[in-house]
C-alpha cells in the first residue's frame, strides 16, 4: 500500500481504506450546498422537475454509490453519500481533494 498524501486523504470503512465519494463535478472539492455543489448535477440528470425520477443501467460519476442507478431521493440515493463525505451534520462543509 502506498502512503497517503496529506490528512484525511481516505476514509476507513469496515477495515478497508476507501477514497471519499461525491465529487461529481470533478473540480477537486465535494460540496453539498452552494455554488458548484455536487448534488445539483444529479437532479439535472434525472430531469430536474421530478426528483423521484431515476436513470438506470448507467456507469457515471453521478452514480455516487455505484449501484448503476442515478437517484436523487429515497433509499440508496446518490445525494446522501455527498452529505456524508462533507461531514453529515454541517452541509456547508466541503472536502478538498488531496493529491501529491
Amino acid at each position: 500500500m502506498l502512503p497517503a498524501y496529506g490528512t484525511n486523504a481516505r476514509v476507513l470503512k469496515s477495515g478497508n481504506y476507501c477514497l471519499w465519494a461525491g465529487d461529481v463535478t470533478d473540480d477537486g472539492t465535494v460540496r453539498y450546498v452552494g455554488n458548484n455543489n455536487d448534488r445539483d448535477p444529479i437532479l439535472v440528470a434525472i430531469g430536474g422537475s421530478t426528483p423521484t425520477n431515476t436513470v438506470s443501467n448507467v456507469y457515471s460519476p453521478l452514480d455516487v454509490n455505484l449501484d448503476g442507478v442515478i437517484k436523487y431521493v429515497g433509499a440508496n440515493n446518490d445525494r446522501d453519500p455527498i452529505l456524508t463525505t462533507v461531514g453529515g451534520s454541517t452541509p456547508t462543509n466541503t472536502r478538498v481533494q488531496q493529491l501529491p
